[in-house]
């Protein structure tokens, strides 16, 4: 029979594995590729997935304070997922940012001027 640490233990690298691939999938593009009630429960999956992680891990520490290697192996891969996803994340508002001030006629002027009332036609 397995004790209770090492179950939870094992549950905690399961769900950490889980939430890991989410968040691959996300960085990944895919989400932004299905629809958007599949994309909302996918992310609702994700919510639920952190809270129980926290949860087990509270569990765990209760009952064994320290940590096997296969476990911070683990969480360690979540973590730089996570961390992969927060930049691809700011890399997309950096770009909607920039195509949002081209539209809004800011950036490097071409010199293109529409002739009749002088409005810049083109931004770089």
């Amino acid at each position: 029979m397995i004790d209770p640490g090492t179950e939870l233990m094992q549950r905690e690298i399961l769900v950490a594995r889980r939430l890991a691939r989410l968040f691959r999938i996300e960085r990944s593009g895919h989400l932004r590729r299905r629809p958007a009630e599949t994309a909302r429960r996918l992310i609702d999956r994700r919510g639920r997935l952190i809270e129980e992680l926290a949860q087990l891990e509270e569990r765990r520490r209760s009952l064994a304070p320290w940590v096997p290697d296969e476990l911070d192996l683990t969480m360690g891969a979540l973590a730089q997922e996570v961390e992969r996803g927060e930049q691809r994340c700011l890399e997309f508002l950096a770009e909607l940012g920039a195509r949002l001030r081209r539209l809004r006629g800011e950036g490097t002027a071409t010199g293109l001027r529409n002739g009749g009332d002088g409005r810049l036609l083109g931004c770089s």
